[in-house]
């Protein structure tokens, strides 16, 4: 779960690729970093921290025509290398799960490595061919897991999804200009409207603010992740043709449906358990009240790198509203249970010492029982309560009145996809690539 933004306009591009870059803070909020080209060499600026902390008076030095960028949860991006095809800059989202092997494989073909990170893998492996298209296509052709990826060459952007469509890409459009972005919600505000989805396997060239389709790697099947409608994007986006606020409404009614709940108000794990409880409460004819506030401060919990992180994070971003809560039964929508600590040890107990009568818990996905694969935040199965517990067993842990999940086929229902054309690992515990 990290964010890309690439860019090409007739203009200067460097506050719109600022912005754009910017709109995708909440998929990586560790490290983020900027690249452009004018046609003086391709200049390139990363920071640890957040876009606008970190941004807003360190432009400078970085207009150009051309530009990609990104938001990180995990590494400084992009990356610059220089090779027979001249310099160039890349940036990627996704997961390499034979980076160990992959890693070997070019040490003993005489590269070193300054970092550990999937990216410099995946850099060293386009670099290693005579165009960027065959590089990455040769790239695609040797690693296992998810990515979605941007390159920045002296006079053209380059933007690859994998064959698979683990990771999301879409297109945008205004007068003059073309935008390549992880989600939609970078482009409305920027004035671009969306042209489509980058396709499965697809390879696009920019230049001179148009794009061509140079290649489509065939594939099997396809594997969207569910979890980007269900928790990752933001509310604003559409990812393959289907509006991320659309699906969590949809989730909430199908939980509604199948399990209803006799409670005086519905109230959400904010932010992106909003959705979900507005879908239940239309669904019920329950009022959907705020029982949590999300102080505008704090960041996302499960985007932490480490434990103690999303265990603090969690502590501190929700605040109960007790003149909503106190007597009253609750339905809590949450999109997802990972451990169960963060719901049973905060806010169970906030909400029980508000007053809270009922607590009734209901999940936009089903039970989580092995870790992804294809991204960054990934959890061992041991960590992950429903790989360990029942879902009765479950309710009893963190200490609530009743417990739900949506089932794998209301899911499918509610994003409107066929279950195999979505990845279902995490609740299923089987791969497929």
């Amino acid at each position: 779960m990290c964010g890309i933004f690439a860019i090409s306009a007739k203009d200067n591009i460097i506050d719109d690729l600022f912005l754009g870059v910017f709109y995708l803070q909440h998929r990586g909020q560790q490290y983020c970093g900027l690249s452009t080209y004018a046609g003086d060499g391709i200049k390139i600026r990363t920071h640890r921290g957040l876009v606008r902390e970190t941004f807003t008076k360190d432009l400078g030095g970085l207009d150009g025509q051309m530009g990609i960028g990104h938001t990180s949860l995990k590494d400084r991006q992009p990356l610059k290398l220089d090779s027979k095809m001249g310099e160039f800059t890349i940036c990627f989202e996704g997961n390499i799960i034979n980076r160990e092997e992959l890693t070997n494989e070019l040490k003993k073909e005489g590269h070193s490595f300054y970092t550990d990170s999937d990216i410099e893998i995946v850099a060293k492996l386009i670099a290693q061919s005579d165009t960027f298209v065959d590089g990455i296509e040769k790239m695609a052709a040797r690693i296992r897991g998810a990515y979605a990826l941007v390159i920045l060459s002296r006079g053209k952007i380059y933007a690859a999804r994998d064959k698979y469509a683990f990771r999301p890409m879409i297109l945008g459009q205004r007068d003059g200009a073309i935008a390549v972005s992880s989600e939609s919600c970078s482009f409305t505000n920027l004035g671009f409207s969306i042209i489509r989805d980058v396709k499965p396997g697809e390879i696009l060239e920019i230049e001179d603010s148009k794009f061509e389709t140079k290649k489509i790697l065939p594939a099997e099947f396809t594997q969207y992740c569910t979890f980007e409608w269900v928790y990752t994007a933001n509310v604003c986006s559409t990812i393959d043709g289907l509006s991320v606020d659309i699906a969590r409404r949809n989730l909430g009614a199908a939980l509604a449906k199948r399990y209803p709940a006799k409670v005086d108000i519905v109230g959400a794990v904010p932010n992106s358990g909003i959705g979900h409880a507005i879908g239940y409460s239309q669904e019920s004819k329950i009022p959907f009240d705020n029982v949590f506030i999300k102080y505008d401060y704090a960041s996302r919990s499960y985007t932490q790198p480490t434990q103690a992180e999303r265990d603090r994070e969690a502590k501190v971003k929700l605040i109960p509203v007790p003149a909503k809560i106190k007597d009253r039964s609750v339905v809590i929508c949450d999109d997802s249970i990972v451990r169960g600590t963060q719901m049973k040890n905060d806010l169970v107990v906030k909400l029980r010492k508000n007053g809270v009568r009922e607590i009734h818990v209901r999940v936009a996905c089903p039970p989580l029982k092995a870790p992804c694969m294809y991204g960054v935040a990934t959890r061992s199965k041991n960590e992950l309560a429903a790989h360990q517990k029942t879902v009765e067993q479950i309710k009893d842990y963190i200490g609530v009145d009743g417990l739900a999940y949506n089932t794998l086929e209301d899911l499918g229902q509610a994003i409107g996809k066929p279950l195999d054309q979505i990845c279902t690992s995490c609740w299923t515990d089987k791969y497929r690539v």
